[in-house]
């Protein structure tokens, strides 16, 4: 099994940070690795969301059931995609009225080795790297009101 856990207390207001996270339709403007992103359905706080990702000469889609309460957790579960199991959440924890903690943990395998020989690296540094993109675009929003 492969873990992602990163950690940030981030300078901006825990609203904005949890919208541009729960946004997954918005995704493909800002990150540079995911060339669509959708949202199936959005029912009751449960989302159905496909991200298709695009990078290296690789291209696959995974779809993950998003359980949310706002400003609070969404919380992943996959539905398909090339892993045999991925799940996991983000957490939110309002620090004062201007910082946010934001927690990304994510367990992940694929589903067989040829599979993983070819994206898990690729994998492995988008997942790195997702909280200071979404960090990134979150300062972008709060700088340009």
């Amino acid at each position: 099994m492969n873990y992602i856990n990163k950690f940030e207390e981030i300078n901006v207001d825990i609203n904005l940070i949890f919208k541009l996270i729960n946004n997954v339709e918005n995704y493909h403007k800002f990150l540079p690795w995911c060339s669509d992103s959708k949202v199936l359905s959005d029912v009751k706080n449960t989302m159905l969301a496909e991200i298709e990702i695009s990078k290296n000469f690789i291209n696959w889609k995974f779809k993950t059931e998003n359980n949310y309460k706002k400003n609070k957790i969404i919380e992943l579960r996959l539905k398909d995609g090339p892993f045999s199991h991925l799940e996991g959440y983000w957490k939110f924890e309002l620090l004062n009225e201007h910082n946010t903690s934001v927690q990304l943990y994510l367990e992940y395998e694929f589903d067989n080795k040829l599979v993983e020989l070819s994206i898990k690296p690729i994998f492995s540094g988008i997942m790195s790297s997702i909280l200071d993109s979404f960090i990134s675009e979150a300062f972008r929003l709060k700088n340009n009101g």
